[in-house]
Order: C-alpha cells, then structure tokens, then sequence
C-alpha cells in the first residue's frame, strides 16, 4: 500500500503570543519574603504574556503575618510605571501600572491560620491528613476576588501561583462551595493551583474538600531558582539590575537571581510550549506526574526538568530588562516569529509520512556590533574587517537557526526518527509509527536569533497517531 503523506503547512497563526484565544489566567499569592519580591520583578516583566487577575498579598508558614503593612508592591509597580513607556515600545500587550495596581488585594495574614513551622513545609506531600477548616474564618478581599474570577463565564483556566500560602484560595473554595452551590463545581474545575511547597495547610484540604481543583506541588524549586543556588549570576545582576539606570531592577532584593517562586509564573507563560494546557506537557516551570489515588494532584518530576530551560529563560530576563531602558526598538533584541496558520495537533495514521513547515522570521535588524563581539575574533584572523561585514550583512548574518525534537511528554513509548529539510525553511518531516491504540507525539520547534541575548521561540505540536485500519 502506498503510504499516505499527510503536509502539515504551518504559516500564520502561532506567532510567539498566541493572543486570539486569550492570555492565560494568573493569580498570585504572595507572602513577599525576599525570593517573592525578586520573583515580582522577573513576573512584571512579563506581564505582557498573562492576563493578570489578582496579586495578592498573603501569609505562609515563614512569614506568619504577611507584609501587606509596607508599601513594597506598590512601590514595585511605580518603578513598574516608570519603565512602562519603554515596554511598551518592545510590546504593546505591556498592561498600563494603573491596572497592575487595581488587582492588587490582601488576603489570609492571620497567623493564627497557619498550623505548620517553616521547616514542615519541606515534608507535607500529597494525602497528608487536613490541618484546617477556613469554615469560620472571615472572607479578605483576597478571597473575594479569587470568588469572583472563579464565577464568571470565563472558560479558560485560572493559574492561582501560592508562592506563599494557599489559605487564601482554601478560604474562597469553601465559600464558593457553601454560598454558590449551583455555580461549583463549573467554577473549582477552572482552578489550578501551582504550590511552590504547601506552605500552610491549604493543600490538604483543598485535595481532601475540594479535589476538582487541580493542584500541582513544586518541590524542586530547591536546587534550580531558589535561595543560594545561581550565586555565579551576581555579575547579571550588577549589570542589568542594580547599575542604578533601572528603577524596576534596582528593588532586586539579592545580590544574584534568587527566585524561588518564579517557577510558577513560568508554568503559565504563553511562549509557544503551551505547558500550561496540560501539567505532564512540561516547560520553564517544570513538568509533572499524577499522584497515584487522586485525580487532579500533580508533583513535578525534579529539579533537573526545571534546570533544562534555565538558560533560555534567563536569556529572556536579560533582553526585557535592556527594554526597560532601551527607548528605540532597533536597540534591542525581540523574539523571532513563527507563523503556524493551520495548528499545532494534528491526526495521522501510522505510516503516513508527517511534514512539518513553518515560517521563521526575525524583526530585528543585523546587529554589527553584536555580530562582531562575538565572532571578531574570528573574521579577523581571516583578514575580514568589520566595515566588510556591515557592507556584506547576507554573507555573513544568519538571522535565525531552528532545532526540531520529539519531547518525552506523549504517550507514543518509542522514539520516531526526525528528518531535517532546510533549517532555514524550518522543515521537518517524520514517518508515523504504526500502533495499536492511538498514541500522541510531541515535537517542539525552537527557533532562536543569533544576537545577543539569544532569544527563542517554540512551537509544540501534537501528533495523534491512529491504526490504520
């Protein structure tokens, strides 16, 4: 039988910020201990890939009465303000400070609320018995405002990040339970919890009351973003932050990226690895399994999952942090685009020959200087002056170069061999294996630009694969 070629032609739609079926959905609950407000800088700069619902102020077992009493996230998104108009040069999707402001809420910082010290926090995994009942607590409006988002109409998911504490989101389920019985379980399906450890003892109960929630537990934070673990990045931070000329930058509370937290807005970033469709997908914030006896309670699979994205993510910090000073666009350094008009999954039979096509172009111009720093060296040896480059920019600029790999998210258990056409035409194609059941394939496309800071885009696609009958 003549194997059926099945063209996947990618061209249009999937462009870095895939906005036409909205941004995802993010609540932040922080305790702003030091990691949290080094967090805060990094998610602010890119708020412009989030619909940012609610930041909230909250407890946990370390900072027991919160710190809602200083101004400090109000000062955060002045400086926020103050670097806008830059941002919003590079983005126009940057979201003003005045409506940063206007979902800032306080939440839970009753201390008599937590049940655990610090150092519990380390061992409470999922099935631990509850340690609360929010029941009399009184309502914040930090849980109110979780209520509220949680009612409307709005399909999409909500990503509720506890950098902190959760018993702002234990308060609001269990009123939404008993104050909106029509309305539940639609809505507590919509949340997603991503806990950087359970800091109080929101995660037992929200599995035990309230287990159509989803929740994903971080434990391996530790060893990748947290405390002590990027000391070598003290330079980066002199450099892009605390050389006085970034008003953002400059409220970096540690001498080298110490974010600890920042693995739960990385989940919800839409960069094109859409992580945050499903928790065993993978991506910056880490990749997750199902806990064995729950339905929707995930951990992540280790720090090593998360230490994989590092580079490209920290990549990314770099060059919107030169946005925040950089006033002219031909200045920096963007995304490049991939364009993919007819999606990203697809369904073949076994045997069908898949071909994969997409259209990768950079909106910056050919960097010399940049070009030259890193490859002077180099062309000078060969007798090429810098001038001849500037005079020659296609025989020496190769603006984008793109890798294709089948990540280890499907359910295919084997491993399909890739075949590369043209990098520069960003083709690949691949036979589908035969199976017996149908299978699914993840294949990412990274396309990354050859400046300086290298920035990269993906695209994942989904291949389910059927018998042929």
């Amino acid at each position: 039988m003549k194997r059926q070629v099945v063209s996947v032609l990618l061209l249009l739609v999937v462009i870095l910020h895939v906005r036409a079926g909205g941004l995802p959905r993010v609540i932040v609950l922080t305790d702003a201990e030091t990691d949290d407000r080094c967090s805060m800088v990094h998610f602010l700069l890119h708020a412009n890939d989030m619909q940012v619902d609610g930041i909230i102020q909250s407890n946990s077992c370390f900072q027991r009465k919160g710190w809602s009493n200083e101004p400090w996230l109000k000062e955060m998104i002045e400086a926020y303000g103050k670097v806008y108009p830059n941002l919003k040069i590079h983005d126009s999707a940057y979201p003003t400070p005045e409506y940063l402001m206007s979902k800032v809420y306080v939440g839970d910082e009753n201390p008599d609320h937590i049940k655990l010290s610090g150092g519990q926090c380390k061992t409470i995994l999922p099935g631990a018995e509850p340690l609360i009942d929010p029941t009399e607590w009184e309502d914040t409006p930090g849980s109110d405002r979780i209520v509220e988002v949680l009612l409307e109409k709005d399909t999409r998911p909500v990503f509720i990040q506890c950098w902190g504490g959760g018993n702002t989101a234990a308060k609001a389920f269990q009123k939404l339970k008993d104050k909106y019985p029509s309305e539940y379980d639609r809505a507590i399906s919509k949340a997603v919890l991503y806990c950087i450890w359970y800091q109080d003892g929101a995660g037992s109960y929200i599995e035990r009351h309230h287990p159509k929630a989803t929740i994903l537990l971080n434990h391996h934070f530790s060893g990748s973003w947290d405390y002590g673990t990027m000391t070598n990045t003290m330079d980066f931070v002199n450099k892009y932050m605390h050389d006085g000329n970034n008003p953002l930058g400059d409220l970096y509370t540690q001498p080298y990226i110490s974010e600890g937290d920042t693995p739960a807005f990385l989940y919800s970033l839409n960069n094109g690895l859409r992580s945050y469709e499903n928790p065993t997908y993978g991506g910056w914030g880490g990749r997750f399994y199902k806990v064995d006896g729950f339905d929707n309670v995930y951990r992540d699979t280790g720090f090593s999952q998360l230490r994989e994205w590092i580079e490209p993510a920290m990549h990314d910090f770099q060059a919107r942090l030169q946005w925040c000073v950089t006033s002219d666009y031909n200045k920096a350094n963007h995304h490049p685009v991939i364009e993919v008009p007819m999606g990203l999954n697809h369904t073949v039979c076994g045997g069908d020959t898949v071909r994969l096509i997409a259209e990768i172009t950079d909106p910056d111009s050919f960097d010399v200087e940049a070009a030259w720093k890193s490859r002077g060296d180099m062309w000078s040896q060969k007798g090429i002056t810098k001038e001849f480059v500037a005079a020659n920019p296609l025989r020496f600029h190769t603006p984008w170069r793109c890798a294709w790999y089948q990540y280890p998210s499907g359910t295919y258990p084997g491993n399909v061999d890739l075949y590369i056409g043209s990098e520069r035409k960003a083709d690949m194609w691949f036979v589908a294996p035969e199976v017996s059941i149908p299978q699914t394939i993840h294949i990412i496309l990274e396309a990354y630009d050859m400046s300086v800071p290298r920035l990269t885009s993906y695209a994942r696609y989904i291949i389910t694969v059927k018998p042929r009958r």
